[in-house]
């Protein structure tokens, strides 16, 4: 487990109970690719390294493994979720589907209060430097724009599609600096139809934002085959 790159000094600063910062802490880890796709997670690492006790580790695993993140065996040994380019396609289908939906309706139904607090979510991401925050803020943008399309199932499947990719996500990220500073402009490209209540427009950009995202995972895999 390479841990060396995700310092206690990442985790002092995040904010909130022990077991959210151990859990937010290792949901970072796996996004940024620190904690790799298949590899085991030792509890008792996890807590010495950050100076915790086991309990908010267990706790923190137990979310992750709710969000499929990580699996857990009969034996309580975690892993990292690892995924195969066939589920990656499967995945791709129904996300640029679902996520064009979701688009339109939130175009359609995004207050302005809503829009003002997307625009601000936006600027951090665009001043953020450190990597595995920035996924967790792409991450956290993306299901704030859900919420706002107002359909709770359409919502809670986006979210098991999400869960369903993770540590690959951000290659999109580590493989191209461009590709990340595309991404922030067809956020903004979004917002912009958000504000002109444009929903063709909207799904257009949003489509447009996870193929390209996908091309990107696909490749990745191909070249990173995981056994």
């Amino acid at each position: 487990m390479a841990l060396g790159e995700r310092t206690t000094t990442s985790f002092a600063s995040i904010s909130g109970t022990v077991h959210e910062r151990v859990r937010d802490w290792m949901r970072a880890a796996i996004a940024d690719g620190t904690l790799k796709p298949g590899s085991r997670i030792v509890q008792t690492e996890i807590a010495s390294m950050l100076g915790v006790s086991p309990t908010p580790v267990r706790e923190a695993m137990r979310d992750l493994a709710a969000e499929g993140l990580i699996k857990l065996n009969a034996r309580r040994v975690a892993t990292v979720t690892k995924i195969d380019a066939d589920d990656l396609r499967e995945i791709r289908i129904l996300r640029e589907t679902l996520e064009g939906l979701a688009a339109r309706l939130c175009a359609e139904r995004i207050t302005e209060e809503e829009l003002a607090k997307a625009e601000r979510m936006q600027e951090e991401m665009e001043q953020e430097p450190d990597l595995g925050r920035y996924v967790e803020l792409n991450r956290a943008f993306h299901f704030f724009l859900y919420e706002a399309a107002r359909s709770p199932r359409l919502t809670q499947m986006l979210t098991s599609l999400r869960a369903a990719t993770p540590g690959v996500i951000s290659v999109v990220f580590t493989r191209s600096k461009e590709r990340r500073l595309d991404g922030l402009e067809e956020h903004r490209q979004f917002l912009q139809a958000c504000r002109n209540r444009d929903p063709d427009a909207a799904e257009k950009v949003f489509r447009s934002h996870s193929a390209v995202s996908f091309d990107e995972m696909e490749t990745f895999l191909k070249n990173n085959p995981i056994d």
